[in-house]
């Protein structure tokens, strides 16, 4: 189990992160939107097509140390998630129980994926921006991106090999991650939203 303050460092960088997932804007919502049509339409397609949210289930699959660091703060925080019907079967495992319609209940403390992973969409849109220059045709960790010490595994209590972390590291890592994003942010309006475009028309 992980200690108090590397969960306090691991829910700083979680924000670190979603204010560089917010420059996303809406692409999450409208690509939530296509995969149930292309679901309830029976369209086959590639998993990186849809929803990470409504085909994956990152609560269950991280149940152990996700359910160890919520009851710190709600005993009962599982049986108060949302629990979406889609009014038909998912691919997959999910949806995963903490999606409701406005996004990810939980608030903090997220499993690691939630706040890494940078679906084939969002890679189109950051390559399309000339941010970074990485494969599109998989998902890929936010440390696949950009130079980040490997810390996580550690602050949120699941690392094989625990390290050491300063906050130094946590800071280098917070660092990096708002150098992304402000240069996402300082993209003309009118590059992001062609971008955002290209990202949901030709993520696959």
């Amino acid at each position: 189990m992980t200690n108090s303050q590397y969960l306090k460092w691991f829910n700083e960088i979680e924000k670190a992160l979603w204010s560089l997932f917010d420059q996303f804007e809406d692409l999450c919502s409208r690509c939530a939107v296509k995969t149930l049509s292309e679901v309830g339409q029976r369209q086959r397609k590639g998993r990186a097509a849809w929803c990470c949210c409504m085909i994956d289930n990152q609560v269950h699959d991280n149940w152990e140390a996700l359910n160890a660091i919520q009851v710190r703060s709600d005993r009962d925080w599982y049986e108060k998630l949302p629990r979406q019907d889609m009014g038909r079967s998912m691919p997959g495992n999910g949806p995963c129980p903490a999606l409701s319609e406005t996004g990810c209940q939980l608030k903090k403390h997220r499993p690691i994926t939630c706040t890494t992973q940078l679906c084939t969409k969002m890679l189109i849109v950051l390559n399309a921006l000339a941010l970074v220059k990485c494969p599109v045709h998989h998902a890929l960790q936010i440390e696949d991106l950009i130079d980040l010490p490997d810390i996580l595994p550690t602050l949120y209590g699941t690392a094989r090999k625990p390290c050491n972390v300063s906050r130094g590291d946590v800071r280098r890592y917070t660092d990096a991650i708002k150098t992304l994003r402000d240069r996402f942010a300082a993209q003309s309006a009118v590059k992001r939203s062609r971008a955002l475009e290209q990202g949901l028309r030709e993520g696959r």
